[in-house]
């Protein structure tokens, strides 16, 4: 009986999951009712849960290199719906967009928050062994 117990304790159920459904209904509010800060809120939840489920899943090493590639697709994504919205490729034409047009300014939001992905997944691993340490200190 005790040793049933030391297993159920043993046995811990993560927490991205539910970051990552409330990271989604977060960035969908967000951007549907132009609560920019919600959304970019929402996208890095997303993109933080993600990594860190694909690392302690022990599909990737460490919890950088997934980060930087949801930014690097979510970049994509929402680059490719401010493009189309605008009028022409050019800079001018697409800050005209995005000052103008609605879908454009929530896709350059977006694009801002899927940068801070990739920046947090470029500086993560600097900042880790600044600790001493690797990821896994961290889980403690």
């Amino acid at each position: 009986m005790e040793h049933d117990r030391d297993r159920e304790t043993e046995q811990r159920s993560s927490a991205w999951p539910l970051v990552a459904a409330i990271g989604i209904v977060a960035t969908e509010a967000g951007v549907l009712f132009g609560l920019m800060v919600i959304a970019v809120i929402g996208v890095l939840s997303v993109g933080a849960s993600v990594a860190g489920l694909l690392h302690e899943t022990g599909y990737a090493a460490d919890p950088w290199r997934p980060l930087r590639l949801v930014g690097v697709a979510v970049a994509g994504l929402s680059g490719a719906v401010w493009i189309a919205v605008a009028p022409a490729v050019t800079p001018a034409a697409l800050v005209d967009a995005a000052a103008t047009d609605g879908i454009a300014v929530r896709a350059a939001v977006v694009l801002a928050a899927a940068a801070l992905l990739i920046v947090a997944g470029v500086a993560g691993p600097a900042v880790s062994s600044r600790r001493g340490g690797s990821y896994g200190d961290l889980e403690q």
